[in-house]
């Protein structure tokens, strides 16, 4: 009896690994396809970081350009009519706006490391880094924006010559700048804070461009006619004016003639 239960002790490791050679395997479960996505892009993002980051920037910035046209045209009634060069320097910007940002994100991280170490202070390392990019890189940013599309834009049509389309891009980027820094410091110093602290250096410009999907396409319905310049504030607001008076002059006149 105790040699058969010594040979069962040894026969039993040799049985249990026979039935898991021989059993079939249990069916992994598929990731799903927002896994699968993600897997691809951090794929992608760890071979070509700066050609990844550039080629979902100008996907964004083109396919928010184009819904914004759509939902932002004036004749709702008629044919949809899709401007092409607009969406096309808003692309090109994405991909010159993210070169710019891989830069000076990383110079910046060196920078702010050097200023405040992260292991002194973690909070206070992530407010210098805000305060920085928003006081310096956030305003060039910005002034790129309308550099760049206005000029394109201009470009497209092909009714200036490109000096004089140059100085026409110059004149409306420093009259839109301040306006628009106005209402980018309402949103990205958030963002950023949360971005700064939260998120590793190489997936912050997903963050911003996830964002970006939103505030793109309200930059390109700033930047063609949904902001007045203060030019445009005054002129808007001398006609305002005029029509009041033109207005109260009408209504006193007729007062007059009725009291006749």
């Amino acid at each position: 009896m105790l040699l058969v239960a010594c040979s069962l002790r040894r026969i039993a490791p040799l049985a249990q690994h026979h039935r898991r050679l021989f059993s079939s395997p249990a069916p992994s479960k598929k990731p799903s396809l927002i896994i699968r996505a993600w897997n691809s892009y951090s794929e992608s993002l760890y071979k070509r970081p700066l050609t990844t980051k550039c080629t979902a920037a100008a996907i964004i910035f083109f396919t928010s350009d184009s819904a914004t046209q759509y939902l932002m045209r004036e004749d709702k009634d008629n044919e949809f009519e899709w401007d092409a060069s607009r969406a096309i320097s808003g692309a090109i910007f994405g991909i010159v706006a993210t070169s710019y940002l891989h830069v000076w994100w990383n110079g910046l991280e060196i920078i702010c490391e050097r200023i405040m170490p992260v292991a002194r202070s973690k909070i206070a390392h992530t407010a210098i880094k805000v305060f920085i990019d928003q006081a310096l890189g956030a305003p060039l940013y910005i002034y790129m924006y309308y550099n760049i599309t206005n000029f394109v834009q201009m470009a497209a049509a092909g009714d200036k010559a490109p000096l004089e389309a140059w100085n026409a891009v110059q004149k409306k980027a420093n009259e839109m700048w301040w306006p628009t820094m106005l209402r980018h410091w309402q949103l990205w110093p958030v963002v950023h804070s949360f971005n700064f602290y939260y998120v590793p250096l190489h997936h912050r410009v997903l963050i911003q461009n996830l964002v970006l999907v939103g505030w793109s396409g309200y930059l390109s319905h700033l930047n063609n006619g949904g902001l007045l310049t203060p030019k445009d504030e005054v002129e808007v607001t001398v006609e305002v004016q005029r029509r009041t008076t033109v207005r109260k002059q009408q209504a006193d006149l007729a007062r007059k003639l009725s009291k006749k």
